[in-house]
C-alpha cells in the first residue's frame, strides 16, 4: 500500500537506478516505449534500436550488422540505393536532424518515410550527440505522427473549403438579384459538389492506406472519363478562366473506374491550380496497342522547384501550404497499389510540368 510519508534515502535511490540501468530488463522495458529510440555511431550505423520501427509484432532488426536508419525503417529509397545515397535523402528530415547533431547540436525535424508496402510513415525526429568511452554517438528519438498529420490534412481541407464556401455564399447573397435564380442554383450545386468530392477523396485515401478498398473492375471508355473529369473541374468558379486542351484517342480499358477517376481528378486539379489565368492545360489519354497500356498525362506551363520535386509524392507535403498535401500522394498510392500502374513526372524550364500515369489496359 502506498504511503505518501515514506521515502527511500538518496543512496538507496542511486543503487536502484544503477541496478535497473545495467539490467537486461531495462532494454526490454525500452522496447515497450511508444517512441522509437536509435543510437547511431559516427558512420550512421544503428548500434541500438529499442523496437521494430514499422511493426511492434515483428522482430527488432539486428544491430550487429550495423544497418543505417533508413534500412531499419524499411524506407523504399534506401532499399533501392542505400540509406544516404538516394537523391531523396537530400530532403529527408531524419537525415537533416542527424546532420545537425553531427555538428554538435540537438536536431529537431519531421520526415516522411515511403515504405516498401506503398504506405507512408510520418515521424517527428529529435537527435542529440553524446560521447561514450571517447566514441561519438547520436541519440535519436522518433515519434510516429502519422495520425496527427492525417488529422491536420483533414482539418486543412475542411477549413480551406469552409472559408471558400462562406465567401461564395456571401457573394451569392449580395449579387442574388443581379445573377438570377438559375445561376445561383447552379453555383450552389457546384459548391456542394466540391465539398462532397473532398470528403470522398479523404475517405478513399484513408481506406487505401488501411487496405480497405475493394476493387470492382469494369469496361471504361477513356475519352468519356477524361471529358467527365475535365468538365467537372471546369465548372468550379476558380478554374473558369483556365484554358484546357484535350487530346484523346478512341478506346476502352478494363480497370477500376472509381479509382482511375479519382487519380485523374487530382491530376487535373493540381494542374489547374498550378496554372495561371490564360495558361493552357493539356490533358491527353491514349491506349497503346503495342504495350497493352493506357497512358494519361496532364501538362501545365509552370515549373516545380527542384527541392519540391524530391518531395512531391510524400504524404502531407504540398506547395499550397501546411495542412494540404494528399493530391500527388493519392495519385501514387492509388495508381501503384490498386491500379497496378506507374506514376512519373517531368518538370523544367521550357517544357513546364507533365504528370503521367500508365496502367494496364486490361487490368
Amino acid at each position: 500500500m502506498f504511503e505518501p510519508s515514506l521515502k527511500n534515502d538518496p543512496a538507496t535511490i542511486r543503487l536502484q537506478s544503477e541496478k535497473i540501468l545495467k539490467s537486461d530488463l531495462f532494454a526490454e522495458l525500452l522496447g515497450e516505449a511508444p517512441n522509437i529510440i536509435m543510437i547511431l555511431n559516427e558512420y550512421r550505423q544503428v548500434v541500438y534500436l529499442n523496437r521494430n520501427p514499422v511493426s511492434k509484432d515483428s522482430p527488432v532488426p539486428g544491430t550487429d550488422t550495423g544497418p543505417r536508419p533508413g534500412e531499419c525503417l524499411m524506407c523504399l529509397n534506401s532499399r533501392k540505393e542505400g540509406c544516404g545515397s538516394s537523391r531523396f535523402c537530400r530532403v529527408c528530415g531524419l537525415s537533416a536532424a542527424i546532420g545537425v547533431s553531427e555538428n554538435g547540436e540537438n536536431g529537431i525535424n519531421e520526415c516522411n518515410i515511403n515504405l516498401e508496402n506503398g504506405s507512408t510513415l510520418s515521424l517527428s525526429v529529435y537527435t542529440r550527440p553524446f560521447t561514450c568511452s571517447d566514441e561519438r554517438f547520436i541519440f535519436c528519438a522518433l515519434e510516429d505522427i502519422s495520425d496527427k498529420k492525417r488529422r491536420q490534412m483533414l482539418e486543412g481541407v475542411f477549413l480551406h473549403d469552409i472559408l471558400n464556401t462562406a465567401a461564395i455564399l456571401r457573394g451569392l447573397s449580395q449579387a442574388y438579384d443581379a445573377i438570377g435564380e438559375e445561376k445561383v442554383r447552379s453555383m450552389l450545386e457546384d459548391v456542394s459538389e466540391n465539398i462532397k468530392d473532398e470528403v470522398q477523396s479523404y475517405r478513399l485515401i484513408s481506406n487505401a492506406e488501411n487496405q480497405k478498398i475493394k476493387t470492382e473492375y469494369s469496361r471504361v471508355d477513356i475519352k468519356d472519363i477524361v471529358n467527365e473529369v475535365t468538365g467537372s473541374m471546369l465548372k468550379l468558379p476558380r478554374f473558369s478562366k483556365r484554358q484546357v486542351t484535350i487530346n484523346t484517342n478512341n478506346g476502352s480499358i478494363f480497370t477500376e473506374r472509381t479509382l482511375l477517376r479519382r487519380v485523374l481528378i487530382n491530376m487535373v486539379k493540381n494542374a489547374l491550380e498550378a496554372a495561371g489565368d490564360g495558361d493552357n492545360v493539356t490533358i491527353s489519354a491514349r491506349v497503346e496497342k503495342g504495350s497493352g497500356r493506357a497512358v494519361f498525362s496532364v501538362s501545365n506551363p509552370q515549373v516545380i522547384p527542384q527541392a519540391d520535386q524530391l518531395k512531391l509524392f510524400q504524404k502531407s507535403f504540398s506547395t499550397k501550404g501546411s495542412g494540404r498535401g494528399w493530391g500527388t500522394y493519392s495519385i501514387k498510392i492509388l495508381t501503384e497499389k490498386y491500379l497496378k500502374g506507374e506514376v512519373s513526372f517531368r518538370s523544367g524550364e521550357g517544357i513546364g510540368t507533365t504528370f503521367t500515369v500508365s496502367i494496364p489496359a486490361e487490368g
